[in-house]
């Protein structure tokens, strides 16, 4: 059913694993809605979510489109080098923010990190965190639908607009319904649909291009065809003396403090996206044993989607022996970003085919939910309460909330819409992340 432009073809039991995941989604959102009284409940998920439950949402979270599918087209274009944004650029952080940081965050009552701002700095600082915050949300939503829409397009042949309309919709749904709680649960069943859905790829992968020493060796080759030493792709320190030596150009000192120092530190520690799973824990010792329980998992996701990448360009680089090949954009260049679909239609037979789709759907829901979320709650307590009206009751709060996030979703489909006008979304998230921060 449904060949595509990976020449992939679903089947129907393909189908029936996506309609299944898609009523698991929309069943936890309306099992959850007669708990949703308060805008405690809604936006704080009543301060009751178990540490481990906050842990495995704060990973599924930053799960997102731009993360799978970036991190996989990273992998084939820079090789292990690419596990620094994990080790480097996110462990530490995290580590800081369950130390340090969410005994602040969550011992000062505040229910977003704009009203911790305004504890802690005034409210200008918060109103302009706020809006801030919430543009950049609806925008980097927007962009991820917008990806998921020319993805859906490749492997099943929907339209653009149905894809972002149909996901949307869902998204709407159960976060309408069943709330912040909605979300975290749903990402919980996301983060493992991730894990099943790109494990066997790897261990198929592996087992095809004869373990890492084969891997190895085929990386030494791709590296010299390149102009790099032959370790270049497979060695993440030894070859950063110098930019020109590594094939991510950068060298060790610009890596330690750009990247796990300034850009990881002001993401993960800062960033209410991720740190609102955290805060809605059921105690302090919670909230702080949630980053740390994410961690873990973090420091092995390498393997899960960075992995994948590396065995392709090894694949495409012997495409005589086995078929495979990245396809190439109108320039000439490999187009890495589909990196990740062109393995699933390799190697996946159908059942299996349809386990590693729904784990893709299941990352750009993750991370368009995370961003309605946190808009909403931000929206709400931040920009209308402090804004707009002031003392109005519980009850009002939890419909401008809900209102909120149709008009999150709403402004995010018309994001989505915008990214088709330019011809890299990299560039436009570059672009609202640089004027953002």
């Amino acid at each position: 059913i449904g060949a595509s432009g990976t020449g992939m073809k679903l089947g129907t039991i393909d189908w029936a694993i996506m309609g299944l995941y898609f009523s698991f989604v929309l069943g936890i959102g309306f099992a959850l809605r007669r708990y949703m009284k308060t805008t405690t409940d809604f936006f704080l998920s009543g301060r009751s979510i178990p540490a481990w439950v906050a842990g495995l949402a704060f990973i599924s979270a930053n799960l997102g489109a731009q993360e799978v599918m970036g991190m996989a087209a990273s992998g084939a274009k820079y090789g292990i080098m690419t596990s620094h944004f994990y080790w480097i650029g996110a462990i530490p952080a995290m580590v800081f923010l369950a130390i340090f940081m969410m005994p602040f965050y969550y011992g000062s009552r505040a229910r977003s990190v704009p009203e911790y701002l305004k504890l802690r700095f005034d409210e200008k600082t918060r109103g302009l965190n706020a809006i801030t915050f919430a543009l950049m949300t609806v925008l980097s939503s927007g962009i991820s639908m917008y990806a998921m829409g020319l993805l859906l397009n490749l492997l099943l042949g929907w339209s653009f607009t149905l894809s972002v309309w149909l996901c949307a919709l869902i998204v709407l749904l159960y976060i309408t319904m069943g709330g912040l709680t909605s979300a975290i649960y749903n990402e919980v069943l996301q983060f493992f649909m991730i894990v099943f859905g790109f494990l066997p790829l790897v261990l198929l992968g592996l087992h095809d291009v004869g373990g890492w020493e084969g891997l190895k060796a085929g990386l030494a080759t791709v590296s010299t065809e390149r102009g790099f030493a032959s370790g270049a792709f497979s060695q993440s320190w030894a070859h950063m003396g110098s930019p020109a030596d590594n094939p991510m150009g950068v060298e060790w000192f610009g890596m330690a403090m750009g990247l796990g120092f300034v850009l990881s530190f002001g993401y993960w520690c800062t960033d209410f996206l991720t740190v609102q799973r955290a805060m809605a824990a059921d105690s302090m010792a919670s909230a702080r044993r949630a980053p740390l329980i994410a961690a873990f998992p973090k420091m092995l996701f390498p393997l899960l989607v960075i992995l994948p990448g590396m065995i392709a360009i090894v694949l495409h680089q012997r495409a005589v022996a086995n078929g495979f090949m990245l396809p190439s954009k109108a320039d000439g260049s490999l187009n890495y970003d589909l990196t990740m679909p062109m393995m699933l239609a390799h190697y996946f037979p159908q059942g299996m085919l349809g386990v590693g789709i729904t784990a893709l759907l299941a990352s750009f829901m993750a991370g368009m939910a995370g961003n309605v979320t946190a808009f909403n709650t931000v929206f709400t307590y931040d920009i209308y309460q402090a804004y707009i009206r002031r003392d109005a009751s519980d009850a009002h709060y939890l419909r401008v909330g809900r209102l909120a996030t149709v008009g999150g979703i709403g402004a995010s489909v018309a994001a989505a819409y915008l990214a088709t006008r330019f011809n890299n979304i990299m560039d436009m998230l570059q672009l609202v992340f640089a004027f953002v921060n």
